[in-house]
């Protein structure tokens, strides 16, 4: 038990009001008893007001230490320790970055711990989205190997259903094709954990009868996807939904296929959370139904599955060369020398000629990215030095093309001389490129409106909570909404109402700079972050739209592209909100002045 002295030179050395009360991130002090005796404003408005309670009582109504608790870790070892919780509130799961650090006296001795907890929830959930949409690539690449390999439908039918369970993590797939007689849609495969909901589950393409109204009979009869994101609340959904909810289900979708031309049945696919299908998801699983499409033709007509096996030759003749192209090159480094030993993999991969074996680090050295050069000669010329541990970075080489490709380097010091300086280091480089591509592309998606190409709302939050920290200032925000879009949509279609959507883009790309922060926050809404803009400099902005708009209209036929728009200027930090509602209103009260209407042309 430390003693109230230490207490309160503990606490006197950190308790900082200002600096720690202005903290993003929550802090406690805990004694050695893993009693509280500090908490700063953002811990109090995460777990409320816990000082002189054991934490594991506070936090978690516990009666002994919390299993993987780095405080007691912290105090156990006298090192700091970081972990990972996750933690339900109200209902609400969140997950908690969690690092304890030892506070010491001057004896060195350890006599309290400070913890510090950062929400990673939202980091999380980004890092879930990205791994769905790699599982869902995935999805689609094993569907159309197995469309390629499987014999007939039936095996066809099992391994999507499979698939799609496994990879897109859904709780329940099948395949249901339409008895030609009945109109009911037959089930002929299903794979998932939720399998008892099809015990009871009767379903029609005939849209007289109710179970022919459900989402996979709509999806049939128009030869569209069905999505269902709210399950419980689409009247679509009505006959099933008590087997749905007594199974988890809460979202799904079904994507028609067809033969020869004719929708014969459905992929229908269930989630187990709300709002489970997204654009890309969407396009993926429609590219899974084509597919099976694709399959069931060639499954009829001889001569399509000769091609077929044909074309299947081809392209394992592909994968083949495309996997021996992929395999790691190997060098050796005499130091001493200078002197790098080569694979001919790796020699063919930097675009050395063949006749060459040697080369020399100042010959590779060369090859590296100018931006990766100072991380390689730290790495080889610092660390290599100090440690006989393998070593990996990703870096950027020139190849014989004269291209920049990404490559994962590993390596090792493998021997030393009697000094302990090193003599010798191996290692091998993969080529990454496809795999950063990826990550890139999968990064761009996270932060990009599909339709324009904008900075999507996820993107424009972030930038609004990075410059309340910022002092860049003034900072100018800009609402815009599109006039009468629902009554584009409604009269001439979603196709011309995308088309304004387009246009309204092009419009703000061509009047606001290059590093203004463009974004698309919602189906019709744009908002706009103007670094370093005065409110003249905005005003002119929203001219310069204006006059864009003249010119844009005069290729529409029918109606005109009409915007209502309002900005205002936050002159610091404190202000930024302020200005984000300012704008809002002022938009809004300009769209009232015009009215819902549409200018007809």
């Amino acid at each position: 038990m430390v003693d109230d002295r230490k207490k309160h030179i503990c606490i006197g050395a950190i308790k900082d009001e200002e600096i720690i009360a202005a903290a993003g991130d929550g802090i406690t002090v805990h004694d050695l008893d893993f009693r509280i005796i500090y908490q700063n404003q953002t811990m109090k408005k995460m777990f409320g007001e816990c000082i002189g309670q054991l934490c594991y009582e506070a936090y978690r109504q516990a009666t002994n230490i919390c299993p993987g608790c780095p405080v007691a870790a912290c105090l156990a070892s006298g090192d700091i320790h970081t972990v990972e919780r996750t933690v339900t509130m109200d209902s609400l799961t969140y997950i908690f970055e969690t690092c304890a650090s030892p506070i010491r006296n001057y004896s060195g001795e350890t006599v309290a711990v400070v913890e510090v907890v950062r929400n990673a929830t939202e980091r999380k959930e980004q890092e879930d989205l990205l791994f769905r949409l790699k599982n869902l690539y995935e999805a689609l690449s094993h569907t159309n190997k197995a469309i390629m390999h499987l014999k007939n439908k039936e095996e066809l039918f099992n391994e999507v259903c499979r698939i799609a369970v496994e990879n897109g993590k859904l709780l329940l797939a099948i395949i249901g094709t339409v008895d030609p007689e009945s109109g009911k849609i037959i089930l002929v495969s299903s794979f998932g954990k939720a399998i008892e909901y099809l015990n009871k589950l009767t379903v029609s393409i005939d849209p007289h009868r109710q179970e022919g109204c459900g989402p996979t009979g709509i999806a049939i009869r128009n030869g569209k996807p069905y999505i269902c994101n709210d399950f419980h609340n689409d009247p679509a959904t009505t006959p099933w939904r008590i087997e749905a909810r007594a199974n988890g289900i809460n979202s799904s979708a079904a994507f028609p296929f067809s033969q020869n031309g004719t929708n014969i049945g459905a992929l229908k696919v269930y989630a187990g959370t709300k709002d489970y299908f997204d654009d890309e998801s969407l396009c993926l699983f429609q590219e899974v139904a084509e597919s099976i499409s694709f399959a069931l033709d060639n499954f009829q007509f001889e001569e399509r599955r000769k091609q077929a096996e044909s074309l299947l030759k081809a392209s394992e003749e592909r994968l083949k060369l495309v996997l021996e192209g992929s395999n790691d090159g190997l060098l050796d480094w005499d130091i001493d020398s200078g002197s790098i030993n080569l694979s001919d993999r790796l020699i063919e991969m930097i675009g050395f000629p063949k006749e060459r074996h040697r080369s020399t680090v100042h010959t590779l050295m060369k090859l590296v990215h100018h931006d990766d050069l100072e991380r390689v000669r730290t790495v080889i010329y610092d660390q290599l030095t100090k440690t006989s541990s393998a070593f990996e970075i990703d870096i950027r080489i020139i190849t014989r093309h004269k291209q920049h490709e990404w490559v994962n380097f590993r390596g090792k010091v493998v021997s030393r001389d009697e000094n302990g300086t090193p003599t010798r280091v191996s290692g091998m480089l993969r080529n990454i490129t496809g795999k950063k591509m990826q990550e890139e592309k999968l990064q761009y998606i996270s932060m990009h409106d599909s339709l324009t190409g904008l900075f999507n709302r996820s993107y424009f939050d972030i930038e609004m909570a990075r410059l309340e920290q910022s002092r860049q200032y003034p900072v100018s925000i800009v609402f815009a909404d599109i006039d009468g879009l629902k009554l584009v949509n409604d009269t001439f279609g979603h196709q011309d109402g995308d088309r304004l959507i387009i246009q309204a883009a092009c419009a703000f790309q061509q009047s606001f700079r290059g590093d203004d922060i463009i974004s698309r926050i919602g189906g019709d809404e744009f908002a706009v972050i103007l670094h370093g803009t005065d409110a003249e400099t905005a005003r002119k902005a929203i001219q310069r739209i204006h006059a864009c708009l003249a010119v844009l209209n005069k290729s529409n036929q029918c109606y005109c592209l009409s915007i209502s728009l309002g900005c205002a200027t936050a002159e610091r930090s404190e202000q930024l909100h302020d200005a984000l509602k300012r704008a809002d209103e002022e938009m809004y009260r300009n769209k009232q002045l015009k009215g819902s209407q549409v200018y007809s042309i």
